[in-house]
């Protein structure tokens, strides 16, 4: 495989990929729920 080009516009990049049905824009980050801890845990 080998590089042939690199486009860095976002706008070019949607109008190429809009008709392959790929999708255009990244997923959102998804991050773990926080973590409930006690600070000052019962013995």
């Amino acid at each position: 495989m080998r590089l042939i080009a690199c486009i860095e516009e976002p706008d070019v990049a949607r109008k190429i990929l809009k008709p392959l049905t790929w999708r255009a824009e990244p997923l959102p980050t998804l991050r773990a729920p926080p973590v409930a801890f006690e600070l000052f845990p019962e013995a």
